[in-house]
């Protein structure tokens, strides 16, 4: 049975903050138009499976493997509608990590998430992420990955209002 690597990327990646320095303190105007809602907690999910069937090329003992380290993770936007909400969530994601470190797109499964409404843009980040690639023995090699990405108000920039909505 192949194990799932979890990379550990300080705790999660809060919502506007990833690869970038840390934004100013928000302006009284940038604040959700309501109170932000508590942030729900991730819940265990070692023992779940997201993909069944081995994945070509990846490995399924770690022995010997130096993880992927996260570089950069991809522009990661809060949706206006649950920050008008005041809504704050998490998706996990499992997905591989080829050879070149970047995200291969054909193996990225949603774990779980706190509300629908991350999910697209939770995936979106996840697949434009860059990576340094895990290796054995000096070669890199591909590697299942497993990322919680949270979306928390207080960390995040007011998202852009669409014209025309």
């Amino acid at each position: 049975m192949s194990r799932i690597v979890s990379v550990l990327l300080g705790t999660a990646i809060a919502a506007g903050c990833a690869g970038r320095t840390p934004a100013p303190a928000a302006a009284p105007d940038a604040a959700p138009p309501v109170a932000a809602k508590p942030m729900p907690p991730i819940p265990d999910l070692s023992r779940m499976r997201t993909f069944r069937r081995p994945i070509p090329g990846v490995p399924t003992q770690t022995t010997g493997l130096t993880q992927p380290v996260l570089q950069r993770m991809g522009d990661l936007k809060y949706p206006p509608r649950a920050w008008d909400q005041g809504l704050q969530g998490w998706a996990v994601y499992d997905f591989v990590v080829g050879t070149n470190g970047r995200v291969d797109p054909r193996y990225v499964r949603l774990v779980a998430t706190s509300d629908s409404i991350f999910v697209r843009p939770a995936g979106d980040a996840v697949r434009a992420a860059r990576f340094t690639p895990g290796s054995r023995a000096g070669t890199p090699v591909p590697m299942l990955v497993r990322l919680p990405v949270s979306f928390t108000i207080d960390t995040a920039p007011k998202p852009a209002q669409r014209s025309g909505r």
